[in-house]
């Protein structure tokens, strides 16, 4: 018998696994060496043909990058090159040799990092996706060459503007897209300026308070994004460099002057991605609070609240090690039983989106058992001071006292080093305690804290119930907060929280007890918290056991939030050091510095640009104004957060479209009102395929000039540029942008626009690096030359000028008795704004979703006579998304358990839980070839089933009874629908070709770890699109890659935003909230970017599941795996022995 690899290959096909050769003989003969080696030390034949396999590794030279996707690691990677092609990516083991000013130096213990997504970053750089050239979208070019005709109706669809999806993207040089792209920007905002702009925009429909917004600029109608900014800071950030000198194009369209002309809208970031911890604001003051990662390991108490820090914050999970090392206890409260819960020494499963309800009643058990720290109590946080129970505001001085004037405290912490100005001061005003000393009430202000309120001589009551008498005579009641808790907490016992949580009693009140005895204690959470609509409830209801233990303020405790890479506030502004982050996006453009050495000192600052949030794009490009019952119109949308209305959007970094909630409501209704549309990417994405401009951008490795970074989770700044040349006509970031201003000003005659990018135009993004560093609190004393040279350890790399390494945002707080940056100056259970007393939520209460519950939309569960919500007239049977955002409806556990959601009545009975993957950061890797192989179950390189749409798809996760009890067998595709009234869009139709192609289906993986009622899709894979559709079902491979781009979707239809929306939650819009700016040291009230303004929350939604096909090949019968015996829900009698542990027999001696 001759054996050839043809049947080599059918013998081997036919027995599957295994091959086994009948003739001996042969065998034999197979087994004999190629070479007879009689003494292998005396002599050894050529071994040349080895070299494949010893040369497989072998590299040119090396270089260092940062890895900086939106993922809070920004590892340090060292790429190896051979001819010129970057082979393999590893991370440089160097975090040891890193240093400050001072000598401090970080801990090797840093060592590993790096995730396997910076491992397949070169796959990234030379795959198949990449965005190769400019693209001019058809339709809009010839729009632009027909001169800019009114958009009517019939002229959107002759220039496809509400078909931009099945449109040709043309290839184009980089002079003729910055050419179209900047006669477009142009026209747009000269057309929209001034009382013509105005009164074109209210006759399209716009509300007045948008329009008004404007100030008559239609610059106004430009929003820039730099996606996750800080992951580059002059390329990324550098877009609303751009947004702020649009002001001077505003100076052309209206002939205004400087101190007139307005530019354009920065979109948010952080809170766009569902990522910001919206109570924080409201809790301490600041945007957020987490640590350095090597924080946690100090923690002996470490407490996971819908956070899964070992799976998707993989080169930092070893902390988590160091802890179970060092004898800390781990505990994890989550809906599934995850990767972290299997680590944890104990695990409490929660009902979703009920935590609040469990922190509350842990709260209680504290209290009523006396489990608190009286002093730190006191000292740290607003407990102690009197509430009005007649107003429910905080009890000022000036109610009280005659004649009463603020205390002097100019010289303290609050304007010294906060930047409290007079006329904030004057709104806040001092607030009250109840003297134990005295027996009598005292004033104090917010400088009163720790060990300055011990100077003064006030010793606080926390307990009491008193009457006072007000400067006008009048006799009122007045309580401590303390004693307002008790009473609040009254609907918190222990067997109701159980009954609202599902949770364990036993595991609730050891949590409970081991809060109390256990320091420190640190709590986290990241997109499993922050993903629901009371996000900020969740929030401020983790700071209650802490605040009361004294677990803020101390390495290793604290709240700490995980999601995102936002921290643009390490390049934080202050008198002393210079305007920071400001001197970057803020100079002002009409008065530029030139100088290459000026230091930030001389920067003349001027923010010409307004922060908006892209959640009110994403809300039909509108603010929240609702028809009420009882008031008629009303705007919950603060004045200081309101958007304008939305002509061009530019982003860059970020698939913004694709990552839209309520995707394809916006591409159907929303986006054929915009009228120029451009994307800046590494990569052809989803938001490319309905884009006008796509400019190709450089990756990490590829960058021709520098750019730096740092994170929110370790102490490193980064400075880099690439070493490769750049695989396709593509170029740095702010190349890109930096061209764009060149070319409006060659369009309009004014140098200015290139003057104000000289340096990014010369090759030297470097000087403006270094007035970063000059300006900022943070690298002031650090130059450019140093950090690049190595000084600080390695090149290009140094150590943040934290006041503690690790960083504790509240260490000075406790240990130096510096104000927080409430109001009060204090930890915060309260808030007396007057919109927060009308909603409902100057407690910290429970409420149910307005859509993710069983029970009545978004009801307030309480009989606490201190909350005293507005319903604003709207019935319990109503249905309208916007009506269940606003209505704040109080009721008592006992009542609410015997209302129902009219979606889970209608079988809409799935909570959806979106978390992200560990092979994903966002929508980055999404279709990478191994990450997409990885992402899922069902990833197979061969694609021997034709249906699906790539190498891999995506999932649903479902428990296998729930699944049973549908028809749903283990790999079946499925369909996944939410509220049919407004989802996939508004407006559907079944026989509608575009429903077809934004219905959501995928396949159903059976996952025991999940409950009943919960499913798990993992957020921001590659929507489908028209052309997707149209290729998987015309092409012979059923590949969903579209024609003419390239695009690969994760989807064979649809995807998970086809079954999330916008919510805009009417607490994330206020425009008192007290707390300091992200970017400097300084106040402000109301909204800003990314710190206080609407957050993104696709986890709120219910969701129906029904069969579509079979799972087997070609649609025919079961999905192979399943089988097998040995998947979950289809075990067989063997694997249920295993996992009984029936198979293992103990034996006594």
């Amino acid at each position: 018998m001759k054996l050839t690899r043809r049947t080599f290959l059918q013998v081997a096909g036919a027995t599957g696994a295994t091959f086994t050769i009948a003739n001996k003989a042969m065998a034999f003969r197979l087994l004999k060496p190629a070479v007879e080696v009689g003494n292998p030390l005396d002599a050894y034949p050529d071994r040349s043909w080895e070299r494949v396999y010893r040369d497989q590794y072998r590299y040119d030279r090396t270089f260092t990058f940062t890895c900086s996707p939106n993922d809070t690691h920004a590892c340090r990677v060292r790429a190896f090159v051979r001819n010129e092609v970057v082979m393999r990516v590893e991370q440089n083991y160097d975090h040891q040799n890193y240093s400050d000013l001072y000598g401090n130096k970080a801990t090797r213990n840093w060592n590993p990092r790096m995730c396997l997504k910076g491992y397949t970053f070169h796959r990234r750089v030379y795959g198949p996706y990449r965005l190769r050239y400019p693209l001019i979208r058809k339709g809009w070019k010839q729009w632009a060459d027909d001169g800019f005709p009114e958009l009517t109706p019939e002229n959107k669809t002759k220039y496809m503007f509400d078909a931009r999806g099945q449109d040709e993207l043309l290839k184009a040089s980089w002079d003729d897209a910055w050419t179209y792209a900047a006669k477009g920007i142009i026209h747009i905002t000269k057309k929209y300026s001034g009382e013509e702009g105005s009164k074109k925009l209210i006759e399209q429909g716009y509300p007045k308070e948008m329009v008004d917004a404007m100030k008559g600029a239609g610059t106004r109608t430009f929003k820039g994004r730099g996606g996750m900014g800080l992951l580059g800071v002059i390329g990324k950030y550098g877009m609303y460099r751009f947004n702020n000198m649009l002001s001077l194009l505003d100076s052309h369209n209206r002939g205004v002057g400087p101190d007139k002309a307005l530019g354009g809208r920065n979109w948010s970031n952080y809170t766009w991605h569902g990522d910001q911890a919206p109570g924080h604001p409201f809790s301490h003051g600041l945007q957020g609070s987490d640590v350095d990662m090597n924080d946690i390991r100090f923690s002996k108490l470490v407490i996971q609240t819908g956070k899964n820090l070992i799976e998707n914050k993989m080169p930092e999970a070893h902390w988590l090690t160091e802890v179970m090392e060092r004898g800390g206890k781990l505990v994890v409260i989550t809906p599934e039983y995850s990767p972290s819960a299997q680590k944890a020494d104990y695990w409490i499963p929660i009902k979703c989106n009920t935590d609040t309800a469990l922190f509350l009643g842990i709260t209680k058990i504290l209290m009523d058992e006396k489990l608190y720290d009286a002093d730190y109590v006191k000292k740290f946080t607003d407990f102690p001071l009197l509430v009005r129970t007649d107003t429910l505001k905080r009890l000022q001085a000036k109610d009280v006292f005659s004649d009463y004037k603020l205390e002097d405290i100019s010289h303290g912490a609050s304007y010294k080093i906060q930047g409290l100005h007079d006329d904030q001061r004057e709104i806040i005003g001092d607030f009250v305690v109840w003297d134990a000393k005295t027996n009598g009430p005292k004033a104090i202000t917010r400088d009163d804290v720790g060990d300055k309120l011990v100077a003064k001589g006030i010793d606080p009551v926390l307990d009491g119930i008193f009457k006072v008498k007000t400067v006008d005579g009048k006799e009122i009641e007045v309580m401590s907060l303390f004693e307002m808790y008790k009473i609040h907490l009254k609907d918190y016992d222990i067997d109701t929280v159980v009954e609202i949580t599902n949770s364990p009693k036993e595991l609730i009140q050891r949590l409970a007890h081991d809060i109390a005895a256990i320091k420190p204690v640190a709590i986290h959470y990241g997109e499993g918290i922050n993903h629901y609509f009371h996000a900020t409830l969740m929030n401020r209801s983790t700071y209650l056991p802490l605040m009361l233990t004294g677990n803020v303020g101390y390495n290793g405790s604290g709240s700490h939030t995980w999601a995102g890479n936002y921290k643009a506030a390490n390049f934080q502004s202050a008198k002393w050091s210079g305007p920071g982050f400001y001197g970057w996006v803020a100079e002002d453009v009409f008065n530029p510095n030139l100088d290459p050495s000026a230091p930030a000192m001389d920067l003349k600052v001027k923010g010409r640009a307004y922060d908006e949030e892209v959640a009110y794009w994403n809300h039909n490009d509108r603010p929240l104004i609702v028809d009420t019952p009882r008031y008629g119109r009303k705007c919950f949308t603060g004045k200081t957060h309101m958007p304008t209305p939305t002509k061009i959007m530019w982003f860059t970094n970020v698939n913004l479209v694709n990552n839209a909630k309520h995707v394809y409501q916006m591409l159907k209704n929303v986006n054929p009102n915009i009228e120029q549309i451009m994307s800046t990417d590494i990569e052809m994405t989803g938001s490319i395929e309905y884009a006008d401009f796509a400019f190709p951008a450089n990756s990490w490795m590829e960058f021709e000039t520098h750019e730096i970074t740092n994170s929110c989770s370790n102490p490193f700044v980064q400075i880099w540029k690439g070493g490769i040349r750049p695989v396709n006509d593509s170029k740095d970031d702010v190349v890109i942008i930096a061209g764009m201003a060149a070319k409006l000003g060659e369009l309009l005659r004014d140098m200015r626009f290139r003057d104000f990018w000289k340096f990014a135009l010369e090759g030297r993004p470097e000087v403006y690096i270094q007035r970063l560093l000059d300006g900022s609190t943070t690298f002031k004393g650090y130059t450019f030359d140093d950090i690049v040279s190595g000084k600080y350890g390695e090149p290009g790399v140094a150590l943040l000028l934290y006041r503690t390494y690790p960083r504790q945002p509240f260490w000075e707080q406790v240990h130096e008795s510096i104000p927080f940056y409430t109001p009060t100056g204090r930890l915060q259970a309260y808030n007396d704004e007057s919109e927060i007393i009308e909603y409902g939520e100057n407690f910290i209460v429970h409420r149910e979703g307005p859509e993710a519950t069983q029970y009545l939309p978004n009801v307030i569960v309480s009989t606490n006579p201190y909350i005293r919500p507005d319903d604003y007239g709207i019935p319990e049977s109503a249905e309208h998304w916007d009506e269940r955002t606003i209505r704040n409806i109080k009721k008592s556990w006992a009542e609410t358990k015997q209302t129902k959601n009219f979606l889970w009545e209608k079988g809409y009975k799935f909570y959806c839980v979106t978390p992200k993957s560990r092979h994903t950061v966002h929508s980055q890797w999404a279709v990478t070839d191994w990450n997409f192989i990885w992402n899922n179950n069902f990833g197979d390189p061969y694609r021997m089933d034709k249906r699906m749409p790539g190498v891999g798809e995506h999932q649903v996760n479902i428990n296998p009874q729930a699944a049973k009890d549908l028809g749903i067998n283990d790999g079946d595709y499925v369909y996944v629908d939410a509220n049919p009234a407004d989802r996939p869009y508004e407006g559907w139709k079944p026989n509608d070709p575009f429903y077809k192609v934004s219905r959501l289906m995928l396949r159903a993986k059976y996952n025991s770890s999940y409950p009943y009622d919960v499913a798990m899709i993992k957020h921001s894979s590659w929507i489908a699109t028209e052309r997707t559709v149209k290729a998987h079902e015309t092409r012979s491979d059923g590949r969903a890659l579209a024609a003419g781009t390239g695009y690969q979707s994760s989807f064979r239809y649809g995807s998970q935003q086809s079954v999330t929306r916008d919510w805009s939650m009417p607490m994330h819009q206020l425009d008192s909230l007290f707390h300091k700016s992200k970017i400097g040291m300084k106040f402000v009230f109301g909204f800003e970017g990314d710190n206080h303004g609407i957050n993104t929350v696709p986890k709120e939604t219910l969701v129906k599941i029904t069969k579509a096909e079979d799972g087997g090949l070609g649609g025919k019968g079961l999905w192979d795996p399943a089988k097998t015996g040995y998947t979950t829900g289809n075990e067989n009698d063997f694997m249920k022995k295993y996992l009984s542990g029936e198979l293992i027999k103990i034996e006594k001696a």
